[in-house]
């Protein structure tokens, strides 16, 4: 995969490498403590539910290549490619031919066992029938479930038995004890103990566990859909403009900033770019979330993977390729998705010591019914294999990831784009959100708010298209929509400080600060009052000595964000605004939005430390901002959200990212970090109760009342608990 370098870690590398044949956490544990033992590995975290290590190594010192090579002696498979799109390709490929594999196993078991079964069911005796039943067992055993047995045992040489090593050990037992009884059946009658088979038993958990890993492994594959449905936005080829103006098929990888390239009706866009000729409308709303088309013209930019409409454009490409925004969104959300959740590090550790524990308890359990009376021995089978085979850690393993994979995928669709799964779980405690002001709850693009005045929009107009004052923008912004006719001043003279003076035939004018009111009449000098004492800026023209209009020029709010704070308030959350901006226009915004609190005229140093201080108070605070002067702040949070669109550094900086730059995206953030937090405590809960209950009663808990849990019902309720598990988990996909 591609490998990113890590500044903080001199030489180091940083990759991410899909992993076959693991099975529970258990065998994730297996493989990252293979990785972690080799040398020159920094770091190393595999992550069951994605099927990936994500490794932090010198490549002075090891390569992937090397690594693979290791995981491969562990028993399990490491796929080394050239980039994310290639690596996830080659994963696909091989899970589809593991689960084509996994069905025809399951299939032959299903078609032996179910006979097998049948006849020891309804006691269907004729001659031979125990060696009938062995071959047929073994069979299953040999064929269906022989990777159980390899895994099994390299995990136990390993020092770290996995579910592998349950279902060898219980299967293997009952099989051993069987074929001693089927071959020398009169030993155990000698002693008062009935020679009994468990065959159907064995061949029984091999069919139910193939079975559970096989509607796990198909159910899994929808948490995961929501990465692959983006890699699909991503055209593979592009038409690529040629100097003499014909175009030619080009492969997208080898497109270069600069180059200019044509997008047909309907395709989609495959650079990062600006617009040079033609005009249409896309749809964008695989970034903002929003399904109106907007209208492109030349100097417009477009980004990777949105639609084309109805025109064709031309397109000068800005970013190609791994730098596009929609190839970043696709890193972040393949990160996110490998990332472990603070409660999902503590899972990890109790499934470490899971499986020797149930180990230990299966052997005690037959110690107690083999001392307990003469001829338990079948009953001392029967229940250390039932806890051997229904106590499976993948349930627990599972209960975390999956809920995180399904969350972040469900943000993905819906613009909000979650960097680490640390954050989706934070973010449903958050008591307190910080909101800078330009860029988030504004627009950051000044526009004109009011008109007092007229007579000399023309002139003006004209003049506004050679200044380079800040707010000469919003002027000419506002006179092109209403179609005014700009009329080119004779003399332009710009006055530092002041504004500037031109001349338009004989009248002479003058455009500046609100100094110049004084020279108009009352209704202008009021308007101005109100404006200035509102915060917002203005432009007064006077002509010949006379003021004339005045214009208010603001930053205006986002659409939703005076919703999105009255949303965040309903939720309990208190909404605090922090600004560099004046305290006058800080206010202004806070009353518009509905928030109480300003903290105004702050440094990127200030912001810091309020932040800090929130945390000290004991709050969990979410800042969201777009600027470097926010990166800060934002490191400083609880949590971050960046708004997209904004700066990079604030967007690399922060956790969370609002693709669609939609304030009203961080409530929808909350209620699904909320969701997911509950669908981890249901998975959880599920989980340890299922292990809770199961073990006893796998252990004879109930056998004074003529309950005994056999191994075959045991691999049936294991089976299940997974696909529970992943099913559960699978309802945030439709939030």
């Amino acid at each position: 995969m591609k490998k990113e370098n890590i500044g903080d870690s001199g030489k180091a590398k940083r990759g991410s490498f899909p992993v076959t044949g693991m099975m529970c956490a258990v065998c994730a544990g297996t493989v990252q403590s293979t990785l972690q033992s080799q040398k020159g590995v920094e770091s190393a975290e595999v992550n069951f539910a994605t099927q990936e290590a994500t490794i932090l190594w010198n490549p002075e010192q090891t390569s992937p290549e090397q690594l693979a090579e290791a995981v491969r002696t562990a028993g399990y498979d490491m796929i080394v490619a050239s980039d994310l799109a290639e690596a996830t390709t080659l994963k696909d490929e091989e899970e589809a031919r593991a689960w084509k594999r996994m069905k025809w196993k399951t299939v032959l078991a299903w078609t032996l066992t179910i006979p097998l079964a049948t006849l020891c069911m309804i006691h269907i005796h004729f001659p031979g029938e125990a060696w009938v039943y062995m071959v047929m067992t073994a069979i299953v055993m040999g064929i269906c479930g022989r990777d159980f047995y390899v895994r099994g045992w390299q995990s136990l040489r390993h020092g770290r038995p996995s579910m592998d090593t349950l279902v060898a050990l219980s299967t293997g037992v009952s099989f051993l004890f069987s074929a001693f009884n089927t071959i020398r059946p009169v030993y155990f009658e000698r002693h008062g103990i009935n020679a009994d088979l468990y065959y159907e038993g064995a061949a029984m958990i091999i069919a139910f566990v193939l079975t559970g890993k096989l509607m796990e492994t198909r159910s899994r594959r929808n948490t995961g859909a929501a990465l692959r449905a983006l890699m699909g936005l991503q055209p593979r080829e592009a038409l690529l403009v040629l100097p003499d103006g014909s175009v030619r098929t080009v492969d997208i990888d080898s497109l270069r900033p600069g180059d200019v390239v044509a997008v047909r009706p309907g395709e989609r866009v495959p650079v990062d770019g600006t617009v040079v000729k033609g005009s249409t409308s896309i749809d964008e709303s695989m970034l903002t979330g929003e399904s109106e088309k907007v209208e492109k013209t030349p100097g417009a930019h477009v980004t990777a993977g949105t639609v084309n409409g109805l025109g064709t454009i031309d397109i000068r490409a800005r970013k190609v390729g791994a730098d596009t925004e929609l190839a970043r969104i696709i890193r972040s959300v393949h990160e996110a998705q490998g990332s472990k959740a603070p409660v999902q590090r503590l899972v990890d550790k109790v499934s470490a010591v899971f499986v020797p524990t149930v180990i230990a308890i299966s052997i005690l359990t037959f110690c107690i019914w083999y001392f307990s009376g003469p001829g338990h021995l079948p009953q001392a089978l029967v229940t250390s294999i039932s806890v051997l085979v229904i106590a499976c850690p993948c349930a627990l393993g599972l209960a975390t990831p999956t809920a995180i994979m399904a969350g972040i995928g469900a943000g993905a669709r819906r613009g909000i784009l979650i960097k680490d799964a640390t954050a989706l779980e934070l973010l449903a405690r958050v008591d307190t959100v910080v909101f800078d002001k330009t860029g988030t709850l504004t627009k950051g693009e000044p526009r004109v708010t009011g008109v007092v005045g007229e007579g000399c929009e023309r002139e003006l107009y004209g003049a506004e298209l050679k200044s380079t004052h800040p707010l000469a923008e919003a002027l000419c912004y506002y006179f092109k929509e209403k179609g005014v006719e700009a009329i080119s001043p004779e003399e332009f003279h710009y006055i530092p400080g002041k504004g500037m003076e031109f001349r338009t035939g004989r009248t002479l004018y003058r455009a500046g600060s609100a100094e110049l009111a004084s020279t108009g009449n009352e209704e202008l000098r009021e308007a101005v009052a109100s404006r200035l004492s509102q915060g917002e800026g203005v432009v007064v023209v006077e002509r010949d000595g006379r003021a004339v209009m005045a214009f208010s020029v603001a930053d205006t709010l986002r659409p939703d964000s005076t919703e999105t704070v009255k949303t965040l308030e309903g939720m309990g959350i208190e909404t605090i605004l922090l600004t560099g901006d004046r305290r006058a226009t800080a206010e202004a915004i806070a009353r518009k939005a509905g928030i109480d609190k300003v903290e105004a005229e702050t440094l990127p140093a200030d912001k810091y430390h309020f932040i800090r201080r929130l945390r000290e108070e004991g709050r969990k605070v979410a800042m969201i901002g777009d600027g470097i002067n926010d990166a800060e702040a934002l490191a400083e949070a609880d949590v971050s959200v960046a708004m997209g669109g904004g700066s990079d550094i604030a967007m690399e900086v922060a956790q969370l990212t609002l693709v669609g730059a939609r304030p009203s995206s961080l409530p929808d953030a909350i209620r699904l970090s909320g969701a997911t937090l509950r669908i981890i405590r249901e998975n959880l809960f599920w989980a340890f109760i299922y292990n809770a209950i199961g073990i006893p009663l796998a252990a004879g808990a109930l056998y004074g009342v003529g309950f005994l849990l056999t191994p075959m019902f045991a691999s049936a309720a294991m089976a299940l608990s997974s696909v529970c598990v992943v099913t559960n988990s699978l309802r945030l996909t439709k939030k």
